[in-house]
């Protein structure tokens, strides 16, 4: 017998009205079964929403309702005017794909499931009318005795309802986790942190969440406004075959559970995605990814220094091993920083910081500037960052001149 999550039901936009057009988002789990059932759902009666367009080479045997175009660029659905169904299958077990990597960046066992709701539903694209809105709501069936967890909060009646950060359609995306779970929970200022892993593997749960109890306070305030700010964080952790690394998504983290809260050389990947999470709505250029991990680095490492969770000294220590790892960069223009591009980003904003310290009594820091960037909706690129600094200084920079930023000249 299967246990069904979000019930389905009337779905109710945000302001108050129905919505132009309902979205519900349908999985079927198997244990066990790495190929799984797949449904889109759309109840609307104007034809507000117009198209979706899913990855071809991830959908498999798509069917349903309406016009379905299966092409080079993707499987189109253009769903009737009242509204229908499209139903396909989809593969949620695959290996990560890199040159260094191994192990899985989504799974489906036995006793438990990670994977992204973007894994079960890779919408590409979709076209709706003109000043429509959406409501999107997910629905996951389950073997018996599986718990659920997703970055989605379910409502007095059950259901999820799917409340994305930031101007992000409907759809499900982020961390989703099934299975049997041992689950901890806490709240963080204002957030509530769910850390989830497969009952029986070793997890240290509850220290997570006391480490992210020490962060988070020096984090949150500086990096996001308070009508911005998520509500809640899902973070997912598993062992083998799970990838050994950590990646996050729209309210919500993976980590292997083997990661360290602390590393010996003073960072935190938790911490470190925990930035992501809270900077997801930062736009940065794509041959520029020295940005996104550099200030994810920086960030984390100074809210441990600034928490007491690590000391000034060991802090200090390692910006000296980043300087030294660093150094033979040649360039910083790449679209996935190694880690000696990481560390050679990392020493830059930690020169940075000093400098905007300094000429402000500590009023600002790269914090507060990046800060600026993400409440303008400016992208952040080397010549946002210059421009916002110079706003602090009075003058260049010297941590962004072109000689401390290689392949910028």
């Amino acid at each position: 017998m299967a246990v069904c999550l979000a019930l389905a039901g009337v779905f109710s936009h945000g302001t108050g009205r129905a919505a132009d057009a309902q979205v519900r988002f349908e999985l079927d789990l198997k244990s066990g079964a790495p190929v799984t059932g797949a449904r889109i759902v759309v109840r609307q009666d104007s034809g507000a929403l117009r198209e979706i367009v899913l990855d071809r080479t991830l959908v498999q045997n798509p069917a349903g309702d309406g016009q379905i175009t299966v092409g080079s660029t993707g499987v189109r659905w253009v769903p009737p005017a009242a509204g229908g169904t499209l139903r396909y299958r989809i593969p949620l077990s695959h290996r990560r794909q890199g040159r260094h990597t191994v192990g899985n960046d989504a799974w489906i066992g036995e006793t438990f499931a990670v994977f992204r709701g973007e894994d079960a539903f890779p919408i590409s694209s979709w076209r709706r009318a003109k000043s429509s809105s959406l409501d999107g709501e997910l629905r996951i069936q389950l073997p018996r005795a599986w718990a659920l967890i997703t970055p989605y909060s379910a409502d007095v009646r059950g259901r999820l309802q799917i409340r994305n950060p930031g101007r992000r359609l409907p759809r499900p995306l982020g961390w989703i986790s099934a299975g049997d779970l041992g689950i901890r929970r806490d709240r963080v200022g204002d957030i509530d942190i769910a850390v989830t892993a497969p009952r029986g593997l070793r997890m240290e749960r509850v220290a997570m969440l006391g480490v992210l109890r020490w962060t988070l306070p020096q984090l949150v305030p500086q990096l996001t406004a308070v009508q911005s700010r998520p509500h809640r964080i899902n973070i997912v952790a598993a062992g083998p075959p799970m990838w050994l690394g950590a990646l996050s998504g729209p309210n919500s983290i993976f980590i292997n559970a083997d990661r360290p809260l602390i590393s010996e050389n003073g960072t935190s990947t938790i911490v470190h995605e925990m930035v992501h999470v809270l900077l997801a709505d930062l736009a940065t250029p794509p041959d520029q990814d020295w940005i996104d991990e550099g200030l994810a680095e920086f960030l984390s490492l100074r809210a441990l220094r600034d928490s007491g969770t690590i000391s000034s000294t060991r802090y200090d220590a390692t910006i000296t091993e980043f300087r030294r790892w660093g150094a033979p960069v040649t360039t910083l223009r790449t679209t996935a920083a190694s880690g000696p591009v990481t560390a050679r980003a990392v020493t830059l904003f930690h020169d940075l910081d000093a400098e905007l310290r300094a000429a402000s009594s500590g009023r600002q820091s790269v914090a507060t500037l990046v800060h600026s960037l993400l409440l303008s909706t400016q992208r952040a690129d080397l010549e946002s960052l210059r421009t916002g600094a110079r706003k602090v200084l009075g003058k260049p920079a010297r941590a962004l001149t072109a000689s401390a930023v290689p392949g910028f000249e």
